[in-house]
């Protein structure tokens, strides 16, 4: 019985071998033809993606904890060095928000407080 679904593997796999494009084409025919299924599959894929993905970090983390701590020390080195000299509660960054509230409700256009700089960028850095 082993031998035989060996034997049905090796079969398949040299099919596929000479028949590539037959099978991308099918393929990206029946994508096309069934988005919604296409789009359930791949939540689906990316969901067990994720959770092997968070398993394997968790394992990592486990196994290099001395490393683990050595990231977080630079980065959180990194922050301290790119925050400004002044109080980061400070009230200028309660006056940027508000202000922004306040664009908000009077435009009814949403703004918000842009403060996604990398910190450790080419050009610019910081907070």
């Amino acid at each position: 019985m082993a031998k035989d679904k060996e034997n049905q593997k090796r079969l398949a796999k040299e099919w596929y071998e000479r028949n590539k494009e037959l099978t991308k084409e099918r393929a990206c025919a029946w994508a096309l033809a069934n988005p919604e299924k296409k789009y359930k599959s791949h939540l689906k894929n990316r969901a067990k993606d994720l959770k092997n993905h968070n398993a394997r970090n968790r394992v990592w983390f486990a196994n290099n904890k001395d490393k683990r701590a050595s990231y977080q020390a630079k980065r959180k080195a990194t922050i301290l060095q790119r925050t400004p000299k002044w109080d980061p509660d400070a009230h200028l960054i309660v006056a940027k928000y508000q202000l922004a509230a306040m664009l908000s409700q009077a435009t009814g256009i949403p703004h918000h407080v842009d403060h996604i700089i990398p910190l450790q960028g080419k050009n610019v850095s910081g907070l």
